[in-house]
């Protein structure tokens, strides 16, 4: 190497005497100029103490460059914040790879420059002008590697400075994201016992490079130059292919993709799907491919993903939009029920198990069977005598076979698994089913179909009955609504929308102060789930652009090939389909003549079915949170009309503009 090496007191070449470096000249190349882009080295500084190029046999073309101390900044102590006395946690990944040393952004020095003072100003200053507001500040700068800057910071004027020096720093190297999600993980996962509501900003300028380093499936790096066999045609060098398949290059980066997404799948499975925000920012050129990213934030139900260009006044908008969810989620969590203490006896998420009617379960082997006097009584709500009533248990051929078996030994209850699989802001979710059993309930055998449990996580709800039986009702409003919805729309089954039925069982557990508890009761859906548009009326189009729309219905989009006549009518079609439930929302606002809005729609949908909703938010126009602690009231109304559009279900409903802020 030494007789490649061009070093900055001159060049050292086999046999021959030192010479300066401005003795030579170098002819740049493609690859040589990302590198230098990379490190922020301008080409001059090549002939400067303290570079380092390598150029090919010739000493004519460049080949890379480094600074002889190219070391991040020191990072300053990390804010020992870990008490988690908050009620909200922001952890914001900047991307620090070497392109975000750029100049492109009109009135910054650098792209850095520019995300850090809007980071600054529109981000966190709004939370400091209201006394922070409980929110805690984690940072993680993303390139090679994952270095956390701030752990927990609160929200104060030191914070405010500190991201302000940053905006100096020096960017370098490649934008690798897994690290920095698994380094967002480890301190998310701090808050898995904690009532803090959970927020996490990812900010990139272009795709992920985590897969220049990883082998494909026959254990080739294909994304590596391949030594000695020159340049492409694009002046960058060849790449190694794999001697075993083509595609390999398409298949690795998909990879990356994958587990970027499961990473982020895994936050919402430890921490509560509905509890954690996901933020992606698209910062570069609109050319750069941003997939993973729109990937990433359709991952949880929450979620916004930005394609904003290099302008900087898009990017304030993006962080001033941020801080509004923000707001509105810590608003959403907290309602008018302060002080809740999350339950100890809610144990860790498992696997979904497989199961149908008429499987032979074990009492206490991966399920709890309540049967006979275990299970006290199965209800429902009745919307027109507005109290909950007495529901008989699934009946089938099955039952009835058991009964003429074993008439004084056959029981009738409930099972449902001993490990969640899911978890929302306020339940814990169980498979379950109902169940005969002819042993007293030492076993039992699975009856009907296939159903979920919801269990509150809060050790006050446990006593309170009333907690299951405002879902009840407010479900039961919502399924009223939906079919006159169907009635006036007057569209075929995909258009329709509906909501599950559900119930409660009384179940006799003698751990709990009153002996006994509730399980809240619907049946399991079926389909991709895909969250419409939240409390706060923000739809998943909005937030994810017609890409989310496509991916909300679970439309495949190919990546090179055309669309033929019917693919084109088909997802017209769909993204038809996708106004339906804002057009609801709009509509129950209407026809209850402003006193209702249902939101928060979620659910799966199919072509047969249509929309099959569960856990609607009703705002009530009262304002006195008659639907709990997410009913909002006018303000949620309002907060609902503040970004909805009217589509074109909307005008055919013949449905007026809502009230204006």
């Amino acid at each position: 190497m030494d007789g490649l090496v061009s070093h900055f007191d001159g060049l050292r070449m086999d046999g021959r005497i030192d010479l300066p470096t401005s003795s030579i000249t170098v002819v740049s190349h493609t690859h040589g100029r990302e590198r230098r882009e990379e490190r922020g080295i301008d080409r001059r500084e090549l002939q400067e103490t303290g570079v380092v190029y390598v150029t090919d046999e010739t000493m004519r073309h460049e080949i890379t460059s480094w600074r002889m101390q190219d070391a991040p900044d020191e990072a300053p102590p990390l804010h020992a914040g870990g008490a988690g006395g908050g009620t909200s946690h922001v952890v914001v990944v900047v991307d620090c790879s070497g392109s975000m040393r750029k100049d492109d952004v009109p009135g910054y020095p650098t792209r850095t420059a520019a995300v850090y003072d809007c980071l600054a100003r529109n981000l966190v200053e709004p939370q400091l002008r209201v006394g922070g507001g409980g929110m805690e500040v984690s940072l993680i700068e993303m390139s090679d590697g994952a270095t956390v800057l701030l752990e927990r910071s609160p929200v104060d004027q030191q914070l405010m400075d500190f991201l302000k020096r940053r905006a100096k720093s020096n960017a370098r190297y490649h934008g690798n994201y897994l690290p920095a999600l698994d380094a967002a993980l480890d301190l998310l996962a701090g808050d898995a016992a904690r009532q803090t509501q959970l927020f996490l900003v990812f900010l990139s300028d272009g795709a992920p490079s985590d897969h220049n380093k990883m082998a494909c499936r026959h254990g080739c790096i294909v994304w590596q130059p391949c030594e000695g066999e020159g340049v492409a045609a694009n002046g960058r060098p060849k790449l190694q292919t794999c001697p075993a398949a083509k595609g390999c290059r398409y298949a690795v980066r998909q990879q990356v993709q994958e587990q970027c997404v499961q990473r982020i799948k895994k936050l919402g499975d430890l921490l509560g799907r509905d509890r954690v925000y996901i933020g992606t920012v698209a910062f570069g050129p609109p050319s750069e491919e941003y997939t993973v990213l729109a990937a990433m934030a359709a991952a949880l139900p929450r979620n916004s993903f930005q394609k904003l260009g290099l302008s900087a006044g898009c990017l304030r908008t993006a962080f001033t939009s941020l801080t509004s969810s923000l707001t509105t989620m810590r608003t959403d969590a907290g309602g008018s029920r302060p002080g809740l203490t999350l339950r100890t006896d809610i144990g860790k998420k498992g696997q979904r198990q497989a199961y149908e009617e008429s499987h032979h379960i074990k009492d206490g082997v991966g399920w709890d069977v309540y049967c006979g006097v275990l299970c006290q009584k199965k209800q429902r709500y009745d919307l027109g005598l507005g109290e909950m009533v007495n529901e008989p248990f699934t009946d089938s051929p099955l039952v009835e076979n058991w009964r003429r078996a074993y008439p004084d030994k056959m029981q009738r209850g409930v099972a449902h698994a001993k490990l969640k699989f899911g978890e929302g802001a306020e339940r814990a979710v169980y498979q379950c089913c109902e169940v005969v059993s002819v042993d007293g309930g030492l076993t039992a055998h699975c009856i009907g179909p296939r159903l979920v449990a919801k269990s509150t996580r809060f050790s006050q709800h446990l006593d309170d009955a009333d907690f299951h039986r405002v879902f009840c009702r407010t479900q039961g409003e919502a399924e009223e609504l939906a079919q006159l919805f169907n009635r006036r729309l007057q569209l075929g089954p995909e258009w329709q929308v509906h909501f599950l039925s559900c119930c409660v069982y009384t179940i006799k557990v003698h751990k709990y102060d009153r002996g006994m508890t509730d399980l809240l009761v619907e049946q399991e859906l079926e389909g991709k789930f895909t969250k419409n548009n939240n409390a706060g009326g923000v739809t998943k189009a909005a937030s994810g652009g017609k890409e989310a729309l496509r991916r909300g219905m679970g439309a495949i989009a190919e990546e090179d090939e055309e669309e033929d006549e019917a693919d084109v009518e088909s997802s017209a079609r769909m993204r038809v389909v996708e106004h339906v439930p804002q057009c609801f929302s709009h509509f129950t606002y209407n026809v209850a003549q402003g006193k209702k809005l249902v939101c928060d729609l979620q659910g799966v949908w199919n072509a047969v079915d249509g929309f099959m909703m569960t856990d609607p938010v009703i705002h009530h126009g009262s304002g006195t949170k008659r639907n709990g602690a997410t009913d909002k009231g006018p303000a949620g109304m309002a907060a609902f009309f503040s970004t909805h559009v009217c589509n074109a279900l909307c005008r055919r409903l013949g449905l007026p503009p809502g009230p204006q802020r």
